[in-house]
């Protein structure tokens, strides 16, 4: 692979798992170094751990909250003087009824997923305008379309993506900011959900006839349009969101 990142420094949110997991392998493998933030630094350390790479730097911090996000950044530019790339992927999916969802739940749900990409931005702004850098933030298809009993999901990606609108404009020329939309992915959310169902193996079946492609994506299919998204070779590209999805959208 082309280490198209060399020297670059990059910091990935909720990177200890999922899709930022295999951004983080992603970057690593293009020859970046690479920050891997975690809720807690025991959470940080294990999804370290598990990548068995003893050149990430542990960047811990609690998402939902704007000092968690401020300790996230902080931690990157402590240990690279500096930041290239920052993406937004810490994230979390939970399904409720209006009815059944009280403040605490919608707290929750939009704290990590909408606050935490604002003020991550926010306090990586300064550094990113000095190096000219690059934002990717991980939104998802029920930011582009309504699922039922997932209003607050919905709500807090569908502000992800139009935040990536309002930014690029904002950060423009500086910084460019742009935005990737999956559909399912094979992760261990996704799991959770097949896992759950009365019949695992015709959720599944289900999910995967839902895309024209036949298939739920990977985690590194992911992976890989972000980093095209903050590379060299997207210079000209911001406030661009990019659904992932197989095709499920564009056939309705």
């Amino acid at each position: 692979m082309m280490k198209s990142f060399e020297g670059k420094w990059v910091l990935v949110t909720g990177g200890s798992r999922g899709i930022g997991r295999a951004t983080v392998q992603a970057f690593r493998a293009a020859g970046a170094q690479v920050a891997v933030n975690g809720r807690t630094a025991d959470s940080t350390a294990e999804g370290i751990a598990a990548m068995d790479d003893d050149g990430l730097i542990a960047a811990p911090g609690d998402i939902g909250t704007v000092a968690g996000c401020e300790a996230a950044v902080g931690a990157a530019l402590d240990a690279f003087g500096g930041l290239d790339v920052l993406v937004n992927s810490a994230g979390v999916a939970k399904a409720r009824s209006v009815e059944t969802c009280d403040e605490a739940f919608w707290d929750e749900v939009i704290d990590i997923n909408l606050k935490g990409t604002f003020f991550c931005i926010r306090a990586a702004a300064a550094a990113l305008r000095e190096s000219r850098g690059s934002i990717v933030n991980v939104a998802s298809t029920s930011g582009l379309t309504g699922d039922a009993n997932l209003s607050t999901y919905c709500a807090s990606k569908g502000g992800v993506v139009l935040l990536t609108k309002a930014l690029s404009a904002e950060f423009a020329p500086d910084v460019r900011i742009n935005c990737v939309c999956p559909g399912w992915v094979d992760t261990d959310m996704a799991k959770v959900y097949i896992n759950r169902s009365d019949d695992p193996a015709a959720a599944r079946a289900e999910i995967n006839a839902d895309s024209p492609m036949g298939r739920i994506a990977r985690p590194d299919e992911i992976a890989a349009s972000i980093l095209y998204l903050a590379s060299k070779a997207a210079g000209i590209v911001t406030g661009v969101v990019l659904p992932i999805d197989g095709g499920s959208m564009a056939s309705g």
